[in-house]
């Protein structure tokens, strides 16, 4: 396996240890758990969106790339090597847009947005912050959407190749002889 093929990593290795490699989602989940947990930034962001921002980046740059992993590791174990070749694509891809994708959600919108609204909530006060007037403001609606891109990606890019990963392992499982 790994050690016969010129010291290539197995694609359940890069989804565990991807943001390592990236050293991008140790980081956020570092900097954006500590940012929220300060008892001066709990008092002023409690409810603003900078807890998605944390949301986001813990729970699908951290465990979600591990149920991946465990996924990955799964299907590559039930599938043989003559199919695992066609469906290996599929999983490289994934990888880089659940990564690029998640990343771009988080820095083109989420983070933004939360700053943006924690200012406010220092500017204007929390009732400011969380109200209509504020929440349906041109501003707010344009950082909204600047998140359509990051989720498109991990769509098209890591969602659905995982899916149709999944699918052509099943497949050839079921085309395989039962030996029975």
């Amino acid at each position: 396996m790994w050690q016969d093929s010129s010291h290539t990593p197995p694609l359940d290795f890069l989804f565990s240890h991807g943001g390592r490699v990236l050293e991008f989602r140790r980081r956020r989940h570092r900097i954006f758990g500590f940012l929220i947990n300060l008892p001066i930034v709990s008092y002023y962001e409690v409810g603003t969106l900078l807890t998605p921002t944390h949301a986001h980046s813990a729970l699908m740059g951290v465990f979600g790339m591990l149920a991946i992993a465990l996924t990955v590791f799964v299907l590559r174990e039930t599938s043989d090597d003559a199919h695992w070749e066609g469906i290996e694509k599929y999983v490289k891809i994934s990888f880089w847009g659940t990564n690029i994708g998640l990343a771009m959600m988080v820095a083109m919108s989420l983070f933004p947005a939360g700053v943006l609204q924690v200012w406010d909530v220092v500017q204007n006060g929390y009732w400011h912050a969380r109200s209509l007037e504020y929440i349906g403001n041109d501003r707010s609606h344009f950082v909204e959407w600047l998140r359509l891109p990051g989720d498109l990606v991990f769509i098209l890019f890591g969602s659905l190749p995982l899916a149709i990963t999944a699918v052509k392992a099943y497949l050839g499982v079921r085309e395989e002889p039962s030996g029975y």
